[in-house]
């Protein structure tokens, strides 16, 4: 692609950004995606996609592409009380998928390199300026495109920049991830409840497993940081600790937080954010990824239209786009507060888990009001 034109720029190449990227692509929009780092791209997450995601993976064309990765399924969830407690739960809606953030990563790539439309620029930065009409400067060119999307993550540059973060939010929670070359044991996602913190469990292959460890800062003070955290953290686990040993280890671990981050409004004039850019509570109940394809479905059905016209009422699209977008957010937000208060009070949660084990069929509803 050789034009100067873009109809829509993205910040931001990871997954929300790739998403938005495509639907605005294979809708005749010339797309840029502008994204500093080199792929595959790696991120500090659980990997796993909940069954909705990957509906949501197939309404957008990208499933194809990841089914010819090594990805493992999960039929549902299961919790593990500090006590030893036990309850799982299945799906409903079909089975998950637990797959390697750098393979998630070239599958999409691989689905956006089929796109005439959609040009992407890796390990370069630009310079934009986000007034009225947002402009962007590469390399001594200045593009002013219709919408600028800013799909640049957890601590965005772009939401900033936009004046559409929120406040510092009080809660506090960082997490760590490490893989291991050991044959998944479930065909769970399990979660470890710990005294302020949680390990989950997600098989990404047939011989590995992702395990996450997720921390309350005000309510847990790792022993050790650097190279030493994911290690001190896993002792809270003795359980899950003596299913892997540090020979399985797969590579160095890496780390994020704090995880919540608010906005007021997920757009302003001609700037839209999308994923993690556009508000990010906790990751506890796994919706991240699909949350970003049912926004960039979202902006398929409501602004990409409107792109197409070339009329004057882009704002008004992107005001109903948050309208929406609340409506997306808010189930996904409530039922995670709900699953937040089991950090607060151990011998609750143990009570819970023994009630969710005799009631599987609450818990299955549970998980099914989480994914709407």
């Amino acid at each position: 692609m050789h034009e100067k034109y873009f109809d829509v720029i993205i910040i931001g190449g990871g997954p929300a950004g790739l998403f938005a990227g495509i639907v605005c692509a294979r809708n005749n929009l010339k797309t840029l995606i502008l994204e500093k780092q080199v792929y595959p791209i790696d991120k500090a997450c659980g990997e796993g996609i909940m069954p909705t995601g990957v509906e949501h993976l197939r309404e957008l064309g990208i499933a194809p592409f990841v089914e010819k990765y090594p990805y493992h399924y999960f039929k549902g969830i299961r919790y593990i009380s500090g006590k030893g407690r036990t309850a799982e739960a299945n799906f409903a809606e079909g089975s998950g998928w637990g797959i390697q953030r750098v393979v998630f990563s070239s599958a999409l790539l691989e689905c956006a390199a089929t796109l005439s439309n959609l040009e992407i620029r890796a390990g370069e930065s630009a310079v934009y300026t986000l007034g009225e009409n947002p402009k962007v400067n590469l390399n001594n060119t200045v593009l002013c495109p219709k919408l600028l999307i800013g799909a640049d993550g957890l601590h965005s540059q772009v939401r900033k920049l936009a004046n559409l973060e929120a406040l510092f939010p009080k809660l506090k929670r960082w997490g760590v991830r490490q893989h291991f070359n050991v044959e998944p044991w479930s065909v769970f996602v399990e979660i470890y409840w710990g005294p302020g913190l949680e390990a989950y469990v997600t098989p990404v292959s047939v011989s590995s497993v992702n395990v996450s460890l997720l921390w309350d800062a005000k309510r847990y003070k790792p022993e050790h940081g650097g190279k030493k955290l994911f290690a001190s953290l896993l002792k809270e686990f003795p359980e899950l600790q003596e299913r892997i040993n540090k020979e399985d280890v797969m590579d160095e671990s890496m780390a994020a937080g704090p995880l919540y981050q608010k906005t007021w409004s997920v757009a302003n004039g001609k700037i839209l954010l999308i994923g993690d850019a556009a508000g990010f509570f906790d990751p506890i109940t796994g919706e991240g990824i699909s949350l970003a394809a049912k926004q960039a479905l979202l902006l398929e059905k409501i602004v990409v239209p409107i792109l197409q016209k070339k009329n004057k009422n882009l704002e008004k699209r992107l005001a109903e786009y948050s309208r929406e977008f609340t409506q997306i957010y808010r189930p996904y937000h409530a039922m995670t507060r709900l699953v937040l208060l089991f950090r607060l009070w151990p011998k609750f949660t143990d009570l819970v888990i023994q009630v969710l084990h005799s009631f599987p069929a609450l818990f299955q509803k549970l998980l099914s009001v989480n994914m709407r």
